[in-house]
């Protein structure tokens, strides 16, 4: 046996691991991809805040025009004395300048003790910069220093317009269909007549002019 030395193998390059440039190029296919992985997942996540934004904004809407519409329905020919002695009519709208639409409604199941009101309650919706507001009495005929309950019904309201048809088909852009209301004027107040109708329209910043219409039981027989 000689004593000269055999060279060493040469290893495959099977087994030599990946070059410089091949880890370059999977870095950059894992960063597309995770880029791509990103964008798909914000993608749905900010659809999914958008839908759900959207729900809410649906659900106030809906909630806020059917209370609006069923305490319309349920108003009442029952007139009221402010705070001043004044005679009110049951309804009124649009004859003083932001007053908004007040009424007498019935159906409150549980009247609070020493109102004189049975189930009745007088209300009044108003706009107040954007935010369509709900505010109620104690007691119907009410005195000096009494506050409201002020409750924020539906906000992005722009516009609160209302129309009135009375039992024979005429409309009116104010209630009572009489020239102009002034408190104290009795001829004017003892005016307790319902309309037929109530059409409600609601600009809102988002979605535009929303139209309901709402039959009044009490005012077809008036």
């Amino acid at each position: 046996m000689s004593g000269r030395l055999f060279p060493p193998a040469r290893r495959s390059a099977a087994t030599g691991g990946f070059t410089l440039l091949e880890l370059l190029v999977a870095l950059s296919l894992f960063a597309v991809l995770s880029l791509l992985t990103y964008t798909s997942l914000r993608a749905m996540i900010t659809s999914r805040e958008h839908t759900a934004r959207e729900s809410e904004r649906l659900a106030a809407v809906q909630m806020a025009v059917a209370r609006l519409g069923l305490e319309i329905q349920q108003a009442q020919a029952r007139g009221i004395r402010d705070e001043y002695g004044n005679p009110q009519p049951a309804m009124h709208f649009g004859t003083l300048p932001g007053a908004g639409l007040e009424f007498t409604r019935g159906g409150r199941p549980l009247p609070l003790p020493g109102t004189g009101g049975g189930n009745l309650v007088r209300l009044r919706y108003l706009l107040d910069g954007d935010e369509l507001i709900r505010e109620s009495w104690p007691v119907l005929d009410r005195g000096p220093g009494l506050e409201t309950f002020r409750q924020p019904i539906l906000d992005g309201v722009e516009a609160f317009e209302i129309r009135f048809l009375d039992n024979t088909g005429v409309w009116h852009s104010y209630w009572p269909p009489q020239a102009v209301f002034a408190p104290g004027q009795d001829a004017m107040a003892a005016d307790d007549r319902l309309p037929a109708a109530v059409e409600v329209w609601l600009e809102l910043a988002d979605w535009g002019r929303i139209r309901r219409l709402f039959p009044l039981a009490a005012g077809l027989g008036a």
